[in-house]
C-alpha cells in the first residue's frame, strides 16, 4: 500500500467492494437525514404570526414599507387576503387562528348576544373575554399542544381563554400600553429559551394601524406616519430573529385581520330613528354591522323599513349572501343590517347624530377595502412568489403543515399549502 509522508492515501482500501457500497449507502442516507432534519417544512420549524391590526391590502403601494417589500423579495406575498364576514377584529383573528369561519368559530361579532350560555360577550369585557365557553373550534395553540409543541402568544383573540381548557404555555392578558418594542423582546426571549422550553409557534399582535385609520381615514398622512412606523418594527423582529441561532427554522409571517374603509359623517343611519322600539327585542353589535332581534310579528315590518331607508340593507339569517359564509351559527339572530360602503349605522337614541371618524371595517368582504395583507418568509415558503387573493381561514392549514402537525377540521382550503410553501 502507497505511503506519502506516513499518510495512507487510500484509507478505505481494505474494504471489499461490497462493504464500500454499503459504507456510500450509510453515508448517503445520514446526509438525507440531516437534510430532512433541517430543511423540509414541518422539521422542527417555528412559525411566528404576526398580526398589524386594519393593515390594508395595498398600504405597501399607497406608502413606504421597504421592510415588507423586502419579506416580499426573499419570501411569498398576497394579492391580498380576503377576511371573513363580518369583517371585523374579534371574529378574524379568531377565524385566522382556527380555519373556521365566525358562523363556525363562536365569535359572531365583536359585540353579541350568546343564547346557548345567556350570556353578552363584549370585547372589552374581561370576564367574557376569558370565558373558555364562548370559543368553538380549535386554534392552532390547542392543535399545538396536542401534539407535544411549546406555544407562546403576546396578546391574540382566544389565546386568554381556556379553549377546550387549553391555552398557550406562555401567554398575557391584553396590555394596550405595553411599547411594540417590548413584545418583541418577549417574542426574542421564548425564541431564545432552550430547545425543550422554546415555542414552536408564537402569536404577536400590534393594535395600529386600525385606531389611527379609524380616527383620520385610510389615506392620511397620519395613516401614512404610522404605517411607515410598523414596517421599521417589522424589520426590526426580522432582524433580531436572524440574530439568534435559531433563525434558520424561523418562518415569520405578517399579516392583518382585516382592512379599511373611508366613511362620510353626513351618510350615517341612526337605526334608534328608523325602526319604532316596539318592533325591537334587543340588538347587539356596531357599525357598519348589527344584529337584530325583532318581535315574531314585526320581522317581516323591520326589514321592509331597512329595505327602504337609504345607505342599508338587511336579511334573514337564511337569505344573507353565500359569500358571507354566515348565518347558520345559532348565535346570529333573525335578522342582520349592514350599512352600504361608506355608509355608517348606529343605535344612539337621540336625533341628528353623526357617526365620528373617518374610517370603518366590517362590510361585505368581497369589498376591496376590507382586504387585508400576507407575508412570509423562511425556510418552509417560496421564495419571491406573489400569491392570488386568498381566505384568512386557509392559514390554519399552512401553519399546521409547517409545524408538521394534523390540523383540526376547519373551512379552510387546503390546496392554498402547494402555492405557497416549497
Amino acid at each position: 500500500m502507497e505511503v506519502i509522508r506516513g499518510v495512507n492515501r487510500y484509507p478505505f482500501k481494505f474494504i471489499k467492494g461490497w462493504e464500500m457500497k454499503k459504507l456510500y449507502w450509510i453515508i448517503g442516507f445520514l446526509i438525507l437525514l440531516v437534510v430532512l432534519l433541517f430543511l423540509v417544512p414541518g422539521r422542527k420549524q417555528y412559525v411566528v404570526l404576526v398580526s398589524l391590526d386594519a393593515f390594508r391590502w395595498d398600504y405597501p403601494s399607497l406608502y413606504e414599507t421597504p421592510n415588507l417589500d423586502m419579506i416580499a423579495r426573499e419570501g411569498v406575498s398576497a394579492e391580498s387576503l380576503v377576511p371573513s364576514y363580518p369583517t371585523k377584529t374579534f371574529p378574524n383573528h379568531y377565524a385566522i387562528a382556527t380555519g373556521l369561519y365566525p358562523d363556525h368559530n363562536g365569535l359572531i361579532d365583536n359585540t353579541f348576544y350568546a343564547p346557548d350560555l345567556d350570556k353578552v360577550y363584549r370585547m372589552g369585557d374581561r370576564e367574557m373575554v376569558e370565558n373558555g365557553d364562548f370559543y368553538f373550534g380549535e386554534p392552532v395553540w390547542v392543535t399545538a399542544h396536542r401534539n407535544g409543541l411549546v406555544t407562546a402568544s403576546m396578546f391574540w383573540v382566544g389565546s386568554e381563554a381556556p379553549v377546550q381548557g387549553i391555552q398557550p404555555d406562555h401567554w398575557s392578558r391584553y396590555d394596550g400600553s405595553i411599547p411594540y418594542e417590548a413584545r418583541i423582546d418577549s417574542v426574542i426571549n421564548w425564541l431564545s429559551l432552550p430547545e425543550g422550553e422554546r415555542p414552536r409557534f408564537i402569536t404577536l399582535y400590534f393594535d395600529e394601524p386600525d385606531g389611527i385609520s379609524h380616527d383620520f381615514g385610510p389615506v392620511s398622512h397620519e395613516t401614512d406616519s404610522v404605517v411607515q412606523y410598523l414596517d421599521v418594527i417589522i424589520g426590526d423582529l426580522k432582524t433580531r430573529i436572524e440574530n439568534l441561532p435559531v433563525h434558520r427554522r424561523v418562518n415569520l409571517i405578517v399579516l392583518s385581520d382585516h382592512g379599511m374603509g373611508e366613511i362620510d359623517n353626513e351618510r350615517t343611519v341612526n337605526l334608534w330613528e328608523v325602526l319604532p322600539t316596539e318592533y325591537i327585542e334587543k340588538y347587539y353589535g356596531g357599525n357598519p354591522v348589527y344584529q337584530v332581534d325583532a318581535v315574531d310579528q314585526y320581522i317581516d315590518s323591520v326589514l321592509a323599513i331597512i329595505d327602504r331607508t337609504p345607505g342599508v340593507k338587511g336579511w334573514r339569517k337564511e337569505d344573507l349572501p353565500l359569500h358571507y359564509h354566515y348565518g347558520t351559527s345559532p348565535r346570529i339572530p333573525e335578522i342582520i343590517v349592514e350599512a352600504d360602503s361608506s355608509w355608517s349605522i348606529v343605535w344612539v337614541p337621540r336625533e341628528g347624530y353623526t357617526m365620528r371618524g373617518k374610517g370603518a371595517h366590517g362590510y361585505d368582504p368581497s369589498n376591496r377595502d376590507m382586504h387585508s395583507i400576507f407575508y412570509a418568509v423562511g425556510p418552509s415558503f417560496r421564495e419571491g412568489y406573489i400569491s392570488p387573493s386568498f381566505n384568512n381561514v386557509d392559514l390554519y392549514n399552512i401553519i399546521c403543515k409547517v409545524l408538521g402537525i394534523e390540523p383540526s377540521p376547519n373551512d379552510g382550503d387546503p390546496r392554498i399549502i402547494k402555492r405557497l410553501l416549497k
